[in-house]
């Protein structure tokens, strides 16, 4: 991942927790469910990109 595309992915995630906390916060389950669930994506490819990274560098 080159570094241009490790900060969109960074500035998705966090545009990704902030209308999740803000759905969590005003009450509004459906946008709720949404935005985690894209979250949840998000972070995954994350921790697999992660693990990939650590498996290939050694």
């Amino acid at each position: 991942m080159i570094k241009e595309q490790f900060y969109v992915f960074i500035f998705g995630t966090i545009i990704y927790a902030w209308f999740f906390a803000d759905a969590l916060l005003t009450g509004r389950l459906f946008l709720m469910g949404f935005w985690s669930f894209l979250l949840f994506r998000k972070l995954r490819f994350a921790y697999r990109a992660d693990r990939w990274i650590r498996l290939n560098s050694k």
